[in-house]
């Protein structure tokens, strides 16, 4: 029966023992350029290794397929023979490693590149490629790798060490740090040194779908994300990131009951900042009607009148909102000074004026932009927050939604129903293009570099032509000073004006675009790339009602 209790053991480290082989046979295969790939990241003081999926296949054809489905298996061995190949070619350089070496696997993860949304039960235990955006970000905490002991009643040097693994370490089983000795094999005590004891960081954050990419209707999903090392304080709120590591469960104490509910997080390998998620879905014909149109001589005059289409009238206002969405040139001169290129709008007017129609209008053609509104948003929920982890009691900081929209735009309705306490939060994102906090202990400075468009009604609700503008809008100068252009929207209630709006409504109804219809100007465009889309979301079924299920007795 003791043989047969053996035998797994025996056999799992046999055949770690076998992959430990295999992966030093491929690394002598390839001698030379490993070692200049070693050298090159070392006298960089970078740890982890780059290494593509499809080199894999030189050692053992399918391997990387292997290795996607099961990483734990295969990383260990690998970064175990890496360590010994750089042993035997340079021993000087192992006794300088400040930590050990690590991989960096790069390269086409097929179905296993998602967004947050698609990592599920499934994806337990498997390497994954997550990207999206990084909305809470943890403090730098040190954990406990190996604890050095001494004798508790006599300095004699003697010293006993006990390693520390948990899920994040990647190997089979590891369930906890595990207790301290408390006395050596001769019944002396122990105490723990803390000063000689080994710890390295370690971080947690949030990564969060990226607002351009999450289904309309839904909430964005999330998936925590712990790192170790050298990745930690890599990522901060705002940035956007692809996120390479392994899922998985970090299951609670056992106990005599249980939920089966365990806690699942992504333990990074690798962390890198990325510009686009998304890159423009354009095809031949569209890059065609697009150099079509820039050579034409009314080419601003084309483009504003396709602006919102369905709101008539508001040539200027619509001219204005279209150079904000182009927007300007950011300069950092060489004293360090900078210069924002966003252009900030503020739409003033009477109810009814189509401002939000026109804020939808921009929020659903811009590659990124954030809605919110005056009453539902805080000064903090625009900026950035400071919230304690319900489980570790640590202060994480939080991004707001102009952090979030970073090179985008965001979309603020009912400015006026803002509070004034909250306006004056976004004053230095508005003009700064970054967010500081200075709370519990973190300074931090974040990033906003976006685009303010915001709409407004007057103080008094209507637009009163006899007072001026400063009295009609209602707003401190600080704030409208931050504000590039400023647009009054009346609703003027004239015979000509009221015959202009019915005209324009009756002909969009009648004239309505078929399949068989011919599409002029920026339509031939807009709706190539819109249908594509509109495909796409069918795929997703998010428009479809909900289903009512009736139980009938």
């Amino acid at each position: 029966m003791a043989g047969m209790d053996a035998d797994p053991g025996m056999r799992q480290k046999e055949e770690y023992e076998h992959k430990v082989r295999m992966f030093s046979e491929f690394l002598h295969n390839n001698r030379d350029e490993w070692e200049k790939r070693i050298d090159r990241e070392m006298a960089n003081d970078r740890f982890r290794i780059p290494l593509e999926l499809s080199e894999l296949s030189q050692a053992e054809p399918g391997l990387e397929s292997k290795l996607l489905q099961d990483p734990v298996k295969y990383l260990l061995p690998f970064e175990e023979a890496l360590l010994n190949f750089l042993g035997e070619t340079d021993d000087k350089a192992v006794k300088k490693l400040k930590q050990p070496l690590k991989l960096d696997v790069t390269g086409s993860f097929g179905r296993n590149h998602v967004t947050p949304r698609g990592v599920n039960a499934s994806t337990i235990g498997k390497l994954m490629c997550v990207e999206g955006i990084v909305t809470k970000c943890g403090v730098v905490t040190p954990s406990l790798v190996q604890s050095m002991h001494v004798h508790k009643e006599e300095d004699d040097g003697h010293i006993t060490t006990r390693d520390h693994r948990d899920g994040t370490s990647l190997i089979s089983g590891a369930s906890g740090g595990g207790g301290f000795p408390a006395a050596d094999g001769e019944g002396k005590a122990l105490m723990m040194d803390v000063s000689l004891s080994v710890y390295k960081d370690s971080q947690t954050f949030t990564v969060q779908e990226a607002p351009d990419n999450a289904p309309p209707g839904q909430i964005p999903r999330f998936v925590k994300v712990v790192c170790d090392g050298d990745l930690a304080d890599k990522a901060k709120p705002g940035d956007r990131v692809q996120v390479i590591g392994v899922y998985r469960s970090f299951p609670p104490p056992m106990g005599e009951f249980t939920n089966g509910v365990f806690p699942t997080k992504l333990v990074a390998t690798s962390i890198k900042a990325i510009k686009d998620l998304v890159e423009p879905s354009f095809v031949t014909a569209d890059v065609i009607n697009i150099r079509k149109i820039a050579a034409r001589e009314d080419t601003f005059k084309l483009l504003a009148r396709s602006f919102s289409p369905a709101i008539c009238g508001h040539e200027k206002v619509k001219e204005g909102m279209l150079l904000m969405m182009i927007g300007g040139t950011e300069k950092n001169l060489a004293n360090g000074t900078h210069l924002r290129g966003d252009i900030n709008v503020l739409l003033v007017g009477d109810p009814s004026c189509g401002k939000s129609q026109m804020l939808r209008f921009v929020m659903n053609t811009a590659p990124l932009a954030i809605s919110t509104t005056g009453r539902g948003s805080s000064g903090v929920g625009l900026t950035a927050a400071m919230i304690r982890d319900p489980a570790s009691r640590e202060f994480q900081l939080e991004a707001g939604a102009m952090v979030l929209a970073d090179r985008g735009v965001i979309c603020i309705d009912e400015f006026d129903k803002m509070g004034q306490g909250d306006r004056v939060s976004i004053h230095e994102a508005m003009e700064q293009q970054c967010v500081t906090i200075a709370k519990a202990g973190m300074h931090v400075t974040l990033n906003a570099r976006c685009s303010v468009l915001a709409a407004a009604n007057p103080i008094y609700g209507n637009f009163d032509p006899s007072l001026d503008l400063a009295k009609n809008i209602g707003l401190p100068d600080s704030l409208l000073s931050r504000f590039d252009l400023v647009y009054v929207v009346r609703d003027l209630t004239t015979e000509e004006i009221d015959r202009k709006i019915a005209t324009q409504v009756l002909r969009q109804c009648s004239t309505r675009q078929t399949d068989g219809g011919r599409l002029r100007g920026v339509e031939e465009i807009h709706s190539s790339i819109l249908e594509r889309r509109q495909v796409a979301d069918k795929d997703l079924d998010s428009q479809e009602p909900t289903k009512i299920f009736e139980d009938s007795m």
